[in-house]
């Protein structure tokens, strides 16, 4: 009976031994087995996020190849190269940057790429900097610069050239090519030209009208003065005496004074005043007329009319008829060829 039992034992042994060598591969990993199961891994812990531009981990030292020596030595070189050409750009040190993480992927344990890379981020982080300010400089320029031209162009709608052209001015000396402020210039420009052009206009209207003034008032003066003259001229003339003398043919020798306004000359002996010659001259003939010429006196002065059938001639000249001449001293006049008289002022 015992060794009955030791021979099915040994038989399920050798069974169960067969089926573990026919199981699948996966299935004998997993251990899936009615006698002996495997406990199921724990899941792996989730991934950190990495942060960025953060150098990878510590490579083992004496675990490069000669490639990545070789690849290791020039890009430390190239790093090297762009510290010393002494550009503090952005752009210069993310390329550092960018070399010297290259270095610690293939040896993270490498100190002066490590020490490096930590140089370049902070010279990454200095040029936003940098940057920054340059950028709220820029910003605060640009507002100051617009601020100066509104200011200019209220001191233009208020006429204040001087003022608004010193703006401009200031404006374009750092932004010559600013197109509000070329602007703003040219209309100053045409401003000025148009002020100084009603200045010259206002100049020579003034001139023009001094020059008007004093005419008006040296005509005054002109015509004051004649007046004057004229009015001596008639205070003279009324003073002055004249008269008349026939020198020469009829009525020869006669000498009578003008004191009439109208001295009428004739031939003619009316009994009524209105009919009556102050100066009578008569001739056989009959050729002096009955009322042949008459001596007017008019502002000051005696003026000859004649009014004859056969002509008066003053100084050789004949007169037409209903004519007046003005009478000088010593003047001779002579009716119809047969009289001559000479005009005096006594």
């Amino acid at each position: 009976m015992r060794a009955r039992g030791k021979g099915a034992t040994r038989l399920l042994l050798g069974a169960a031994l067969a089926l573990a060598m026919l199981a699948p591969a996966g299935a004998r990993a997993q251990g899936i087995f009615f006698w002996k199961k495997k406990k199921p891994e724990p899941p792996p812990p989730p991934a950190a996020a990495a942060p960025a531009a953060q150098a990878p981990p510590v490579t083992p030292p004496n675990a490069l190849t000669p490639t990545q020596q070789a690849d290791k030595d020039r890009l430390i070189k190239q790093a090297r190269e762009k510290g010393l050409n002494r550009d503090t750009t952005e752009a210069n040190a993310e390329e550092r940057a960018e070399l010297f993480k290259m270095v610690l992927i293939i040896d993270g344990s490498d100190t002066e790429a490590r020490i490096g890379f930590d140089q370049a981020q902070k010279d990454i982080d200095a040029a936003h900097a940098r940057d920054a300010a340059s950028q709220k400089s820029k910003e605060d320029a640009n507002a100051a610069k617009r601020d100066k031209l509104r200011a200019a162009e209220t001191a233009i709608d208020a006429g204040d050239l001087k003022t608004a052209g010193m703006m401009v001015d200031d404006v374009l000396s750092t932004s010559p090519d600013d197109p509000r402020a070329l602007s703003l210039k040219a209309t100053i420009a045409d401003k000025r030209k148009a002020a100084a052009t009603r200045k010259k206009l206002l100049i020579f209207g003034a001139i023009a009208l001094a020059v008007a003034v004093a005419g008006v008032l040296l005509v005054i003066q002109l015509l004051r003065a004649k007046r004057e003259h004229d009015k001596q001229r008639k205070a003279d003339a009324a003073a002055r005496k004249a008269i008349l003398k026939v020198v020469d043919g009829v009525g020869r020798g006669k000498l009578i004074a003008l004191d009439k306004d109208v001295f009428r000359i004739g031939a003619a002996m009316g009994n009524k005043p209105e009919e009556q010659n102050d100066l009578v001259l008569s001739d056989s003939e009959n050729v002096i007329s009955r009322y042949h010429c008459s001596i007017i006196k008019k502002d000051g002065g005696f003026w000859l009319v004649d009014s004859s059938q056969n002509g008066t001639s003053l100084n050789d000249q004949k007169l037409d008829r209903g004519e007046d001449h003005n009478l000088d001293d010593g003047d001779e006049f002579v009716l119809a060829d047969v009289s001559r008289i000479k005009f005096l002022f006594t």
